[in-house]
C-alpha cells in the first residue's frame, strides 16, 4: 500500500473526542520554509549557478586529463543545481498549496460534519533518534470508503511531542473525520485521533 496520503488530509492527535463536537479551529500542516528564506535560498543557488558556470568556462578552456574529465564535473554541479531548484519550486507550490487549503477551512468548517471510522493500516516515518517524525493512517469511515492522512511532527503545534512508535494510533482504534460534503483528494479533511500516549485511568 502506498504511503502517500493526500496533501489536504491531516490527522490531528486529541486527547478525547468530547460530547459537543466543534469542528478544529484550524488545520495543522507541517511548517515549511518562509518566504523570506526561500528568497534567500534562491539568491544562494543564483549565486552557486553563476560561480559553477565560471569554473565550467575555465575549465573546458583549460588543459585536463581529457573530454571525459571536463564532462563529468559538469554534469556532477549540473545535476545538484537543478535538484536544488526543483526542490525550492516543489517547496513553494506546497506551501501555497496548504495555504489555499487552511483558507478553505476556515471559510467552510462550520459546515464540515463529523465521520466515525477506524484504522485499518498506518506507516510511520523515524527521526534518526528512533522518534516519529510523520505517521500516516488509512482509515475506513464506510465499508467501501477509505482515506489516508498524515500526522506532521514539524506542525508548530506538534513541535513539542515526543512520539514512539508503540504510541501511534493502534490498527483497530477509533478515529472521527471532519469534512465538508463526501471525502475527496482536494478538499480539506481533518482525522481526529486519540493521542496514544495520554494516559486514561
Amino acid at each position: 500500500m502506498t504511503d502517500d496520503a493526500p496533501i489536504s488530509h491531516i490527522v490531528h492527535l486529541v486527547r478525547s473526542f468530547g460530547d459537543d463536537a466543534t469542528a478544529p479551529m484550524k488545520i495543522q500542516f507541517g511548517r515549511r520554509l518562509r518566504p523570506s528564506a526561500l528568497v534567500i535560498l534562491w539568491a544562494l543557488l543564483v549565486a552557486g549557478t553563476l560561480s559553477t558556470s565560471l569554473l565550467l568556462v575555465f575549465l573546458w578552456t583549460s588543459d585536463s586529463p581529457g573530454w571525459w574529465f571536463n564532462l563529468i564535473f559538469t554534469i556532477l554541479p549540473a545535476f545538484f543545481l537543478t535538484g536544488c531548484g526543483i526542490a525550492l519550486t516543489e517547496s513553494r507550490r506546497l506551501s501555497r498549496r496548504e495555504a489555499q487549503l487552511a483558507e478553505r477551512w476556515h471559510a467552510t468548517r462550520n459546515h464540515a460534519q463529523p465521520s466515525a471510522g477506524h484504522v485499518i493500516d498506518r506507516t510511520v516515518s523515524l527521526t534518526e533518534h528512533g522518534s516519529v517524525s510523520s505517521f500516516t493512517l488509512t482509515v475506513a469511515i464506510r465499508e467501501a470508503s477509505r482515506i489516508r492522512a498524515r500526522w506532521h511532527r514539524t506542525n508548530p503545534e506538534n513541535a513539542d511531542a515526543t512520539l514512539l512508535q508503540p504510541q501511534i494510533p493502534a490498527i483497530g482504534s477509533k478515529v472521527r473525520v471532519w469534512s465538508v460534503g463526501a471525502p475527496n483528494d482536494d478538499e480539506p479533511l481533518i482525522v481526529e485521533a486519540l493521542d496514544a500516549s495520554t494516559v486514561i485511568p
